[in-house]
This record gives structure tokens, sequence and C-alpha cells, in this order.
């Protein structure tokens, strides 16, 4: 009786309310400017992170409010944002015994400039002497100029540089600061590099053990810890990459000040030296210095050693003022809520709060439409805004509201799932074995078995949709010429269908993240999968990313299976140079190969964008048919939207659509004859 009085008396006040509802969000949507889009998310209102963002959502809006110096465009190559132009060079700087030897270097080099000259044929800028120092500047990133003019000074004799690498388990900074304050040897110190807390490398030109002594005698007065000092080589010259990137004129915050080189420089120096664990993280350790230059307008950047994927890491990575820096000297999660740094984004916030966030484009003529997001929003709610016709975009979308809404768009791929082989296991490091484990993981069903939207991931090392990406085709399924591999290297399946050898199983541990409901999943229809090859898997849940990360560090593991970000970056050496393969590195599989590390090192100082793809189609054709892991799924979101979206939003492949897509007016064909150029690449 209960339930029918409530049936009764309840379903039309809940019609009343519905229409209340409708009414009321049917009115707010009239009274938007033309051409607004209401995006509904089940999610809790996003903290707006910049640099963490916990969705993909959450990331495109951030992209929608805050500018990047460098992006990524729709046909997958780099262009300029906040900055206009980018351009490489090499800064070289020589020590000598006294002024006069710098000097004596100087007029060699200045004798050059006539006849033939020299320094066009070196591509050397400029060259002064600052004290016992001679400072060079070359405007390319070859090395062939550097050799010749240091042959031509080698008669000067240039003090040679050794370069020591201290550690030590307390932080380094205060005995640093200590040593630079007291000892009278400090001033011969020619760089110095902290490599986080614990680390820092140190160019020290001439005579060094007194020094050292010093230095040692400093780290170690506090606290009583032992630092060692490794020497890791000595050079005749310290030869540093510089990367200027001017700033386009005109660019202001959404609070109507300008835009300058030293926004980007607070940014970069508060990256650099907290530990948010950031995809660019390398690129960021590289760092020696940075510079604003020209009244504001030049950000200079140099680096401790050759590393042309530095470009990439700051694509996509957003800028925040200065101000906002300082004001903000441990900016944490809380703050990006509590106070937000305006943005130079195409759109900025004009209502945000719990439930809702406005966005509205910062140019008055431009045609972006304007954003209201509703967040916590529930099945019942969408489905009435839905009915209305007052949403445009559900995001995720769920089988309902596909149902009602003319189609359904995927967003880019952030990361895919791997399994990484340990190459050191008995029966892993056979590359046999992992081609057939390779060859028996059939993608589909895992894609028909496993939660959410999925794509199958190619084999490639790098990002899809790059100007360098190969699409390189992973292995097919074939279960039959899988267990034939296995039966030919001797392991034959028994009654049972287990390959064994002997007394001995074809046997090992798969490890797994256990936060992950997908992860749960995967793991288990793969160790269904595997089974029917003949191999018994069984697997193990690392309890935290902590115990994770030892685990790898370590290589305790036989595979593992693992979540890896796309990055805008052809740097590969961490994960496969043979240096990462000792305990602690990031070379978890194990892979060690001459050849390859000479490919890695030439990828990671490869500086000319135009030669990236081959360098890159290069190492993957030596290393992938190692099979040193196993690529198996991308992972997307999925949003269901309405016909009233831009038709080229709607167009859009499914690996460029996003929030920023519905802003930028439909792409024109390509105009013969039009080619855009880049400071690096303009004739000098």
């Amino acid at each position: 009786m209960i339930l029918a009085r409530t049936l009764i008396f309840g379903f039309p006040l809940l019609v009343g309310a519905l229409a209340w509802w409708s009414a009321v969000e049917s009115k707010r949507s009239r009274g938007r400017k033309t051409g607004g889009i209401v995006v509904m998310l089940p999610q809790n209102a996003p903290a707006l992170h910049p640099y963490l963002p916990a969705s993909e959502v959450e990331r495109e809006i951030i992209e929608l409010v805050h500018e990047p110096l460098v992006r990524v465009d729709r046909e997958g190559s780099l262009q300029p944002a906040l900055a206009e132009f980018w351009r490489w060079s090499q800064d070289v700087t020589c020590w000598f015994a006294d002024e006069n030897g710098a000097k004596l270097a100087l007029a060699k080099l200045q004798a050059q400039i006539g006849g033939n000259n020299r320094w066009a044929e070196w591509k050397l800028d400029s060259a002064r002497v600052a004290g016992r120092v001679l400072l060079l500047s070359f405007h390319d990133t070859a090395t062939t100029g550097i050799q010749e003019a240091m042959e031509v000074i080698a008669d000067a004799r240039p003090q040679p540089a050794a370069i020591w690498r201290v550690e030590s388990p307390a932080p380094l900074r205060a005995g640093w600061d200590r040593f630079t304050a007291s000892s009278p040897l400090a001033g011969q110190v020619g760089r110095v590099w902290f490599d986080g807390e614990h680390a820092c490398e140190v160019v020290i030109p001439g005579a060094s053990q007194r020094l050292l002594d010093d230095l040692k005698r400093d780290l170690e007065a506090e606290g009583g810890a032992s630092c060692t000092l490794h020497l890791l080589g000595e050079v005749r010259a310290l030869v540093e990459p510089v990367l200027d990137l001017d700033i386009r004129s005109g660019r202001t915050w959404h609070d109507g000040k300008a835009v300058t080189a030293d926004d980007a420089r607070a940014t970069l120096e508060f990256l650099r030296r907290n530990d948010w664990p950031l995809p660019v993280r390398e690129a960021l350790r590289h760092l020696q210095s940075l510079e604003s230059q020209n009244n504001g307008t030049r950000l200079h950047v140099s680096f401790r050693k050759r590393y042309g994927p530095a470009l990439g890491a700051l694509a996509g990575l957003p800028v925040l003022p200065a101000a906002w820096w300082r004001d903000h000297p441990e900016a944490g999660e809380a703050d990006f809520t509590r106070d937000p740094p305006p943005g130079a984004g195409s759109h900025r916030v004009v209502g945000r709060d719990a439930r809702s966030l406005i966005l509205v484009p910062v140019r008055s003529d431009a045609s972006a439409p304007r954003f209201l997001f509703n967040f916590a929003a529930s099945p019942l709610m969408t489905q009435i805004g839905i009915r209305t016709k007052t949403v445009d975009l559900v995001w995720p979308a769920s089988a309902a509201d596909r149902g009602h809404f003319n189609q359904v768009r995927v967003t880019p791929p952030r990361q895919q799932l791997v399994v990484l082989w340990n190459t050191r296991h008995a029966l892993l490091k056979n590359v046999r074995f992992r081609e057939a484990l390779g060859l028996a993981t059939d993608v589909a069903d895992l894609i028909r078995h496993a939660p959410g939207r999925l794509g199958a991931a190619d084999a490639s090392l790098f990002a899809p949709g790059l100007w360098f990406s190969t699409n390189a085709p992973r292995p097919r399924f074939d279960l039959e010429q899988a267990r034939q591999i296995l039966a030919d290297e001797g392991w034959p399946r028994d009654v049972s269908g287990i390959a064994r050898r002997a007394d001995e199983e074809f046997r090992f541990t798969l490890l797994v993240p256990s936060v992950d409901e997908l992860h749960k999943l995967t793991a288990e229809r793969l160790v269904a999968q595997w089974r029917q090859l003949g191999a018994q898997v069984s697997i193990e849940t690392a309890p935290d990313p902590r115990q994770l990360a030892q685990r790898l560090g370590e290589h305790r593991f036989d595979a593992v299976l693992l979540d890896q970000r796309f990055e805008v970056s052809w740097d590969q050496l961490p994960w496969w140079h043979s240096s990462q393969a000792k305990p602690g590195g990031t070379n978890f599989c194990g892979i060690s190969d001459p050849r390859i590390d000479l490919q890695l090192e030439a990828l990671a100082g490869e500086f000319d964008l135009a030669r990236v793809p081959e360098r890159v189609r290069e190492l993957e054709d030596r290393l992938l048919p190692m099979h040193p892991r196993l690529t198996l799924v991308t992972t997307h979101d999925e949003a269901a939207t309405a016909g009233s979206l831009p038709d080229h939003a709607a167009a859009e492949a499914e690996s460029s659509w996003t929030l920023r897509a519905l802003t930028l007016p439909k792409p024109r064909p390509n105009l013969p004859g039009i080619e855009f150029r880049l400071r690096d690449t303009e004739e000098r």
C-alpha cells in the first residue's frame, strides 16, 4: 500500500520536477550566446591541474584555457603556439690558465675571418673572452665546426675540464651553498648541475684535487653522511646545446597582462625542481640554465648535453604567469582550485563552482563556441537534457546516450597497455618464446571482454599520429604457428595441453598493478590465451606504485602488465640503452645490444625534425624483432554528440577528435606552393 501511494503521488511530483528542471535548462540555454556547447559529465568538478590532469576531459579543458610554447597540430607536426619561432644553436666554453691564453685563442680564431672566412664554414656566430674563459656561439648543432675551431686554438693550450658526479644520501644543496660561500677554490667550478636532491655533476677545469677535497668536506659537514665522487670523463671544451624561443608579440594572459619569456622561464624552473610525475621529466633533467632575453621576448634555454627531443617535450606543456608562480612557491592541486592561474588559451573561465564550469572565447569576434560543463550529472538528468535538446555532448557516453545522439566520437589515445618481458628470465630470454607469446595473444578478444573503449595498438615504440610515427604492425594472432615455435624449440604440449621439456613446464608469472579493473580483466584473458599455447602463467599483484617501481628497478619480475603514456618525444634511450639495464636503471627488459645503443644515442642527439623519422625506423627495424615487449591495446574516451556540433568537428578522424577541434575553423585544402618555415630552417 505504501509503495502504491508513493507511485500514485510521487510520479506527478517527479514529472513536475523534471518539467521545472527542463524549463530552467531551456531558459539558460536560450540565454547563452549562439554556438554554445553544453557538456554533461558524471564525474565531479576537476581541479584543472595544468600538469597532472586526472582524466582526458580535464586535459582537454586545460588545453582550451592554457597555452604551451609549442603544440602538435592536426597532422602531428610541431607548430608555434606562445613561441613564434625557435632555433637551436650551441655554446662552447673553453678554459685557459689565465686571461692571456684566452686572448691568444681569440686572436687565432679572428685570424680565420679573412680570405675564405672559416667562421662561415664553421657556422660560428661570435667569440668573446671573459677573464680566462673563451665563449663561442655556433648557429648549428653539428659538431664538425666545433672540432675544427678547437684545432685552430690548440696551440693556446685550453685546459681540459673534468666532469665529476657527486652523490649523497643527504640533500646536497645546503652543503653546496656552504662550499661556495666559504671555499676560496669555489670560483674554479665551471658548471654545476643538480640531478634531484641527492646528486649533482660538477665541471672543473684544470687541477681539481684540492677543490674536490674542500667540496667533500663541506658536503659531509652536517649529519655525517658520506658522499661519493665519480669521474665521468674529461672534455677539451664544454659544449652546451641552446634552444632560443621567441615569444609571439601581442599575446596576453586572460587578465590582460602581456605574456613574456619570464613566464616561460618561471614555469620551467618550477617544473624541473619539483617531483611531479610528468611525462617530460627526462627532458627537464637535462636543463642547464634558463634566461629571459631581449626585454622578455626570448627564452634562452641551455642544456647540459645534446638532447634534440627537448623541443618535443615542450609541446602541449602549459605556461603559467611568473607572478602566479611567485605567489604559489609550493603550488599543489588545492592552489589550482582555490586560486586558479590566468591562462593564455583560446578560452577563459567566467564561472566555476562544484557543479559547473563556463568557458567563453577570449576574442569577441571569434567563431569559437562557449562551453558549459555540468559535473556530477546523474544519468536521469543527462537523459532529460538530451530529450529537451539542451545538451550537446555527453562524456563518457553510456549505451542510452548513444541511442539518443547522432554519433559517437572517440578521443585520441593517451596511453597504451603493454607487457614487458624480462629478457633475463630462464625462459623469456629466448626471443622465439617471446615471439610465440605475441602470436598467441588475441587482441580482438581482449577488446571484446575488457571494459571501456579500447583500440588495437600497433607495435611501434612511439606515439601514433606524430610526423615520425611508423605504425609498425603488431604480430598477428596465429595460435598454431605459436605452438609450432615452442615445439621447434623443444617444448611440445603434453596430453593436458601444457608445454614442457622433460620434467619442466613452460611457466612464468605476470606482475599486474592492483589499481584498475582493466588490468585485472586483461591479465585474466592473457593467462587464458597463453594457456591455449601451453604456458602456465600465474598472476601476481603489485600492491602499490612504489612497490611496483621497486620490483621493476630491481628486475624482480618475469613479465609485467603496464600502462605507458604516449609522449611527443623521440627519445627511447632510458628504456632500451644497455647503460640503463643495471639495477636501478629504467631498461626494465634488460635489452643489451651495442648497435641499438648507438642508434638510441643518435636519436636522442637528433635536432633536425626532418631526420627523426628515418632514425626512428632504423631503431625499430633493429629492436622490434627482439620482441622486448608486447603491445596490446590503446585506451580511449567515448563521447556522444548531438547533430548541433560543428560539422567539421564531427568529420574529424577519431584520432584527432578533441574539444579544441570544436573551436577550430574547418581546415582548408592545402594550397600548392605555400610552405611554412621556422627560423631554424631559414637562410641566414
